[in-house]
């Protein structure tokens, strides 16, 4: 019996061997003749065999590595040279660059919890580094603002990079930006926030309302169902699903057999996951934006930031 595979997943295990991609496509060329087929097999058969035989489309976006190697040695612009919308649109391409190279095969087993998570899922690892350094990236350029008209210029300019975001279906960025607001050593600063404007503090609450975990997700999810790719989703939300079903699910049912219901749920998540890595941005690499994100040269410590936040705004004494 024939079973139906995402395409994007059969192109994956072949795209590194065409001798045996060659072989099955003849294999199944063979098989797709048997009288005694199925109809729905028939088709499952054809359309692997049209899916392997396609030419690879590749993208011409480039490469986070390129990109990378790129920004190594420049020096980067300051913040206040660069507009919301390019810090925007480079954010969302970064974002998808470090997405969209994660193989299918890191979603499973959970690696990303064990104690040998970097060698199990490197790439998930990054990932999830990715989203850490820019979060700290942007409370770090808060922080160093050492007078209050500043620091509110700043807060309101990476509040309107967040909802560009939003605008290119860049969600994971809305959530490294609003996560950086609410850390403690930005959340704090009493002064500053009184001086926030009242539509950057709406825009702010409809971003916080749109990537809240609340509902397991509600909001995202409606989101990403209504938008057409490109998109970067939030990795940490299907994290959390495959972790349910890995952690509620057994993989035998009571008769000892395989539990194809689990295998159909994890399936599902992977192909959407895959859906959203397969199509690609079309945004001019901007070499000055992205040293700027790419650049850890004085971002601080979680401990830092929290002196700096002290020392910006001390803690009155009652």
């Amino acid at each position: 019996m024939l079973v139906s595979v995402p395409a994007s997943l059969i192109l994956q295990d072949f795209e590194n061997n065409n001798e045996l991609k060659c072989k099955v496509i003849t294999f199944l060329e063979e098989v797709i003749h048997d009288p005694e087929l199925l109809t729905q097999e028939r088709k499952a058969a054809a359309n692997i065999i049209r899916t392997l035989s396609q030419e690879e489309p590749g993208d011409n976006q480039i490469s986070l590595e390129e990109v990378i190697r790129l920004a190594e040695g420049g020096k980067a612009e300051p913040f206040e040279n660069l507009s919301a919308l390019e810090i925007a649109e480079q954010l969302t391409l970064l974002d998808h660059l470090v997405f969209k190279v994660i193989p299918y095969e890191e979603f499973f087993g959970q690696g990303w919890m064990k104690n040998d998570k970097n060698e199990k899922t490197p790439y998930i690892m990054k990932t999830t580094k990715h989203f850490n350094d820019t979060s700290n990236l942007i409370a770090t350029e808060i922080l160093l603002c050492e007078d209050v008209v500043t620091r509110v210029a700043v807060i309101e300019k990476w509040v309107a990079v967040a909802d560009i975001c939003r605008c290119l279906h860049n969600y994971n960025a809305v959530l490294e930006i609003t996560s950086s607001l609410n850390r403690s050593s930005v959340f704090r600063l009493k002064k500053t926030w009184l001086k926030v404007s009242k539509q950057t503090k709406a825009v702010i609450d409809k971003l916080q309302k749109l990537v809240s975990s609340e509902g397991r997700f509600k909001n995202l999810r409606e989101a990403l169902k209504n938008c057409d790719p490109p998109c970067v989703p939030y990795l940490g939300m299907y994290l959390t699903d495959l972790a349910f079903i890995e952690e509620g699910t057994p993989n035998y049912t009571e008769d000892s057999l395989v539990n194809f219901s689990k295998m159909r749920m994890i399936s599902h998540i992977i192909r959407e996951i895959r859906q959203f890595q397969q199509t690609a941005y079309k945004i001019d690499h901007q070499p000055k934006a992205t040293e700027y994100l790419l650049d850890k040269s004085t971002v601080l410590d979680e401990e830092s930031m929290y002196e700096a936040s002290l020392r910006i705004e001390p803690k009155v004494s009652n």
